[in-house]
């Protein structure tokens, strides 16, 4: 009898694995979206420490203040896995020096492409999610299932306990606003819009079109900083830059128009954010400038980027860290002999003939996926 009994429980067990087992699959996550990360275990939010912006800020748990370092953005970069890259500091989380032990650090760090940076996130079936790291197979937990604020977070082998699974929390924009008239950055001056949506009056700035003239919703005055702003739709002509200009954390749910075009010379700089669905191109050229984007991620387009048709002016092109998907075109289109780009640590898959008349490339350490 008592054999019986065992068989039976033995049998049960393996069922119930085999049924976790069939129900646990990779999760999907919008990377136009931000998400907050909270342990099952503690009811904490995953943080980068004392809000570093440096490589090798550390990573812990802290009570769910819902500051920006606290956010984090989900971006798929293929093959079933996604880079986690936070809000505040725009760096990736990742496996601190290629470890593979139990226990190893997990802090932010540049985005390199690297495998220590990329994570599969696996849902559980039950509101929660496991996180393993791509290059060590280990998932990330709260070290010794502590509920303290500021308890580290490391790599540990996956044992399935409380500690190693978290809720992704989306955090939704505080606010949408409609403009009615362009907001002017002046020079030098920055605007932060604090996480909220702006969304265009299609009667007196554009309707999101393909249709020519419409108003630009941002105008960057040069040296101007526009950061932490979600473009809703309408978005009409996005952003327009008018000499230097820095664009970070900035979002484009829908291009409209264009994205962001640059009006006059100057070095134009997009750091994170992400911008999607535009049915020409996503960054249009007008001028001579050094144009940089770094840890960008790109979907859906006709075109990434295009200088000004016909023009012959000289632009510099510096791509870094990004993830750019889905371009009918081309990543970077020009008519001009003189002009460049470089590309370095970045994803990409389905951008068409990529390098569109484009005389001068250098290329290091991407992957397409």
């Amino acid at each position: 009898m008592k054999k019986i009994v065992s068989l039976i429980a033995a049998l049960v067990v393996i069922f119930s694995t085999f049924t976790v087992m069939n129900t646990a699959y990779a999760a999907s996550y919008d990377s136009s979206k931000t998400y907050k990360l909270i342990n099952r275990y503690s009811g904490k939010a995953l943080e980068v420490y004392e809000w570093s912006t440096a490589d090798g800020g550390n990573i812990v748990q802290y009570d769910d203040l819902g500051g920006a370092n606290q956010q984090w953005r989900i971006i798929d970069v293929g093959e079933g896995y996604h880079k986690i890259v936070n809000v505040n500091s725009l760096k990736a989380m990742e496996v601190y020096n290629w470890s593979n032990e139990n226990g190893a650090n997990v802090a932010q760090w540049k985005d390199w492409n690297g495998a220590s940076q990329q994570w599969q996130i696996v849902d559980l079936g039950n509101g929660y999610v496991k996180i393993i790291n791509r290059h060590s197979k280990k998932a990330l937990e709260v070290y010794e299932s502590s509920k303290n604020n500021g308890a580290n977070v490391v790599q540990y082998e996956d044992l399935g306990g409380e500690n190693q699974q978290w809720k992704l929390v989306e955090v939704k924009p505080p606010e949408t606003i409609t403009v009615n008239a362009t907001i002017v950055v002046p020079a030098g001056e920055t605007f932060d819009g604090k996480g909220k949506r702006y969304v265009a009056n299609p009667d007196t700035v554009g309707d999101g079109s393909q249709a020519e003239g419409q108003k630009a919703v941002f105008r960057l005055e040069d040296g101007a900083t526009l950061k932490n702003v979600i473009l809703g739709a309408p978005a009409a002509d996005g952003v327009h830059t008018y000499g230097d200009a820095l664009i970070q954390n900035v979002v484009w749910e829908d291009i409209g128009e264009d994205a962001m075009t640059i009006k006059e010379s100057g070095h134009v700089v997009i750091k994170g954010g992400f911008a999607q669905h535009g049915s020409d191109k996503m960054f249009q050229i007008n001028a001579p400038s050094q144009f940089d984007i770094i840890n960008f991620t790109a979907r859906d387009a006709g075109k990434m980027i295009r200088q000004l048709g016909g023009s012959t002016f000289k632009t510099s092109v510096y791509i870094e860290g990004s993830v750019i998907t889905n371009m009918n075109e081309a990543i970077f289109r020009t008519d001009s002999s003189t002009s460049e780009v470089k590309m370095v640590d970045t994803r990409y898959s389905d951008v068409g003939r990529k390098w569109y008349n484009v005389k001068n490339v250098t290329e290091s350490n991407n992957f397409e996926f």
